[in-house]
């Protein structure tokens, strides 16, 4: 496929869906700012009305998450991790979408469950091993202080959801790394 990233900008909501829908999309190369503005344009088109996309139908929210997974996998895949940058859109964007639209039952992209799991998941360290390394953490090296600072990165999106996520059985170990991210740079 050629020609992916061009003139993103002038797609509504439904051409992002049908462009990272298409077969071999997912293969396609790119640099790390062509997968950075394809995934800014799909977010911005999600985001346009500030109390979210109205009047989706839940086949329509399927295909919403389908295709936005398909474009954060094509993008790890030709750009690698990007320091959990990927990720990270992911559980920003499903977090806003959340507080904005609310759950839906059977749409992926609206479940609050998956934020807490995605983030809880890939935390780079224990909550213990955070605490021991939070009072020190200007005498780590520069690895070990951008894990630091991912633990915060990861509770963010979640915070905001506390109230649909707080009798989700995990609900404490968010709350266990929040009194940990408090210490954290």
């Amino acid at each position: 496929m050629t020609g992916v990233f061009d003139d993103l900008f002038r797609l509504d909501l439904d051409g992002h869906v049908r462009l990272w829908s298409a077969p071999g999309v997912a293969a396609v190369d790119g640099d790390v700012s062509q997968w950075m503005a394809a995934a800014q344009q799909f977010a911005a088109r999600l985001q346009d009305d500030p109390s979210g996309p109205a009047g989706l139908t839940d086949d329509q929210w399927r295909a919403v998450g389908r295709a936005w997974a398909v474009l954060l996998a094509g993008a790890e895949r030709a750009t690698g991790r990007q320091r959990g940058e990927w990720l990270l859109r992911d559980l920003h964007l499903r977090s806003w979408l959340l507080q904005h639209v609310g759950p839906r039952e059977g749409v992926p992209l609206l479940e609050p469950a998956a934020v807490l799991e995605r983030a809880l998941a890939s935390m780079p360290m224990s909550p213990s091993e955070a605490a021991r390394a939070a009072p020190h953490w200007r005498e780590q090296d520069r690895e070990q202080i951008m894990a630091l600072r991912m633990i915060r990165r990861l509770l963010a999106p979640v915070r905001p959801l506390a109230g649909l996520l707080a009798d989700h059985p995990r609900w404490g170990e968010v709350q266990e790394w929040e009194r940990v991210a408090r210490e954290l740079p």
